[in-house]
């Protein structure tokens, strides 16, 4: 991993930040592209190896992996997406440390000759699972459930995704901030974060978009973030009569900032885990709409900390959004209860301290 920012990424990011702090254990990374989160763990002061995926094969990498493996003790071996999970299986397999697999959520849909590579990777990923792997962790019980059927209740653990709260703040007046996307100051604003991909479910946004802003004109739609459908989603929105009230602002250092400025944020994906992005703008107290899908809903009580719509039903989604423009009151109640959710199930420390005891009872394994 390493190529991207996104929700796998953030989150490998907090725990090593959390992990790095205690004294028992010596963290080291390999990433497979640079990146930023090659950069925030160094930051960290956590040693960091990448062996760039775009520069040599599957096989080179092996033997990249074996040398290093070879040079440097390590007592556990934690893996996180497909590609790293069968290569650091494999090159340990001498040495047979105690290994553990992250799961962050359902295969993502593709078409195509993508579809037939990642069906490839998911069926030697699912044989490592099974024959390599000690312990695999999951971000979600909903996930859980679904892979104790394959891999045995023993096997699988929940440990939910989570954020370091205090790293969670806005540096930018939001004032200065809608000057910047040239936003006026009564303008409601409701946006979305995270990849342009099939899986997140921005079509439906869109149409829901439509919907909102035929019954409340004071609106405008904010979509942060980058990926393969940023020229469709960008088509459609013209096609929709929207190209002057969404905002696409492709990714975005600031995403606290973003986040924060908000008047109401959209989860509208198809399939999740738990998204970390949804943890950060629930932190921020912002009120959320959001599918109910994977493991939102332990995130999210309805009606209480947040709503909970129907994944791809834009007039239900529009109906909700329309429902918290319409009473303030009941948005900023939800926003705080949400706030509240985060702090008290859902922080770095408890998420740290539950994977740094499952490396404890691993490491008396052998």
């Amino acid at each position: 991993m390493g190529d991207a920012w996104a929700g796998a990424e953030v989150q490998l990011a907090t725990l090593l930040a959390s992990l790095s702090k205690m004294p028992e254990f010596e963290i080291s990374a390999i990433l497979f592209n640079e990146g930023r989160l090659a950069g925030e763990l160094r930051g960290l002061g956590i040693r960091t190896k990448v062996i760039c995926e775009s520069r040599h094969n599957s096989f080179s990498m092996l033997m990249q992996l074996n040398d290093y493996f070879r040079q440097h003790q390590f007592d556990i071996l934690h893996t996180h997406k497909y590609k790293d999970n069968i290569l650091g299986s494999l090159a340990t397999s001498g040495k047979i440390p105690p290994r553990i697999r992250t799961i962050h959520g359902f295969p993502e849909p593709f078409g195509g000759f993508q579809a037939v590579k990642i069906s490839a990777y998911e069926l030697v990923d699912n044989w490592v699972n099974r024959y390599l792997i000690d312990q695999i962790l999951v971000v979600s019980l909903d996930l859980q459930n679904h892979l104790i059927n394959k891999f045995g209740s023993e096997k699988v653990t929940c440990i939910h995704n989570a954020i370091d709260i205090e790293q969670i703040r806005v540096t930018k007046p939001a004032t200065e901030l809608r000057k910047e996307l040239k936003l006026g100051e009564k303008e409601f604003l409701i946006g979305t974060m995270g990849r342009l991909t099939p899986v997140k479910g921005l079509e439906s946004f869109l149409k829901a978009a439509r919907i909102i802003r035929c019954q409340k004109p004071n609106v405008k739609f904010i979509i942060a973030g980058d990926g393969p459908l940023k020229d469709a989603l960008q088509k459609q929105a013209r096609e929709c009569g929207l190209d002057e009230v969404v905002l696409f602002l492709g990714h975005r250092n600031d995403s606290h900032d973003i986040l924060g400025l908000l008047d109401l944020f959209v989860v509208s994906s198809m399939s999740e885990g738990i998204p970390m992005v949804l943890l950060e703008a629930l932190s921020l107290a912002r009120p959320v709409v959001a599918t109910l899908i994977g493991g939102i809903p332990e995130v999210i009580e309805h009606g209480v900390s947040g709503l909970l719509v129907t994944p791809g039903r834009e007039d239900e989604l529009a109906k909700s959004c329309i429902a918290l423009m319409d009473d303030s009151d009941y948005a900023r109640r939800l926003g705080a209860a949400g706030r509240q959710r985060v702090v008290e199930h859902f922080s770095a420390s408890a998420m740290a301290n539950n994977v740094a005891e499952i490396y404890r009872s691993l490491s008396t394994m052998r």
